[in-house]
Parts: structure tokens; sequence; C-alpha cells
């Protein structure tokens, strides 16, 4: 968002409007967990793990608070919290397994694929190929759109009609793709950058 209101202040209406999922999960958090925690929102910290360094960014726009408190209070690159855990002497191969908190119950995979490169992009498809088409997929192949390569695309047929998609990792090339949309060279129906 900030490399667009930056570079490409016209492409600004054709942005989602939707929160991105790290900032989600922090207003859900922070709106959720005091009644089932027994505790007010202000005592919460809700801290974001993720390999962009944008979403440091990302989480102190003023958009993002609520009575003047992010809904995101830290964000840890995966490499700092590898840092940290190195630097604290853990050895996970020493640890004893145990099981992992669950405080929302179980969930769908399209959350496991926000992490990764067009992970938004295919949880958004599942959903909205379900939406039109009226019918639950039971294995969902969309791989061509995921991966780290710096653009991919993909053309995929939802109800009879195709759904143009195209994966952006880096500026470097979301600044390629944005150019080629302005000049009208490419027509993208969704871009994940």
């Amino acid at each position: 968002v900030k490399y667009a209101e930056q570079y490409y202040p016209e492409l600004l209406p054709n942005l989602s409007t939707c929160r991105s999922p790290q900032q989600m999960f922090g207003s859900l958090v922070k709106e959720l967990a005091p009644e089932k925690l027994g505790t007010e929102r202000k005592n919460l910290h809700v801290v974001s793990i993720v390999p962009c360094t944008a979403k440091k960014f990302e989480a102190r726009r003023p958009e993002f608070q609520y009575q003047g408190h992010p809904d995101v209070d830290n964000v840890l690159t995966t490499q700092e919290l590898a840092q940290m855990i190195e630097a604290a002497g853990i050895r996970f191969k020493k640890l004893q397994p145990e099981s992992f908190d669950m405080p929302f119950g179980f969930t769908t995979g399209a959350g496991v694929l926000f992490g990764n490169s067009g992970g938004v992009t295919e949880a958004v498809l599942r959903y909205a190929v379900e939406k039109v088409t009226g019918e639950t997929l039971a294995k969902v192949d969309f791989q061509a759109v995921r991966g780290e390569s710096g653009l991919r695309e993909a053309t995929l047929m939802v109800g009879g009609q195709p759904l143009k998609l195209a994966i952006v990792h880096g500026l470097r090339n979301a600044r390629v793709v944005a150019e080629q949309v302005k000049a009208g060279r490419c027509a993208y129906d969704l871009i994940e950058v």
C-alpha cells in the first residue's frame, strides 16, 4: 500500500479494501480475546512474526489503531526470530514435543497459505470458486499461482469465466507489473504483491 501511495497513487482505487491477514488477526485478537481471557484490550500485546519487513510499517499505520492503540503491537521478521532463538541457545532437536495452543479451535487450510507468496490469492480463489460454483472443492490445486519467482501468472476457469491472476514477488517486479497495468498491456483480475 505504501509503495502504491508513493509511486502509483492512480492505482489506489484498484487496491483491495480488506486488511492484510496480519492486521485482520491483530484486530480480531484484540476484539475477541479480552472476554475469553478475562482481561482488557489494553492489556493484550499482539506480536506478528512474518518474512516481510514492510509489515513493520503496516502495523504502525494510524488506520490500524483503536483508541490510540495498535492492533498489532510489534512485528518481528522470521530472520529476527531465528536470531533471537539462536541467541537464547534454544535447540529444537533437544526440546520435548508438546501440543500447541489452539485459542480459536480448528481452522481451514487457507490460513496456512497466507505466509507463502501467492497464499492470499490461493485462499481468495478457494473461497470465490466455492461461492461462484456453489460447490465445495475436495482438492484445490492452484500450485501455478504459488512460489517464489518474480512474477507468476495463471488463468483459471471459474463458473465458465476465465480469471487471470498474477503473483508478484518483490517491489522491483511490482513496478514492472504496475507499469504494464497503467499502459493497458495486461489485464489481471487479481494481483498479489
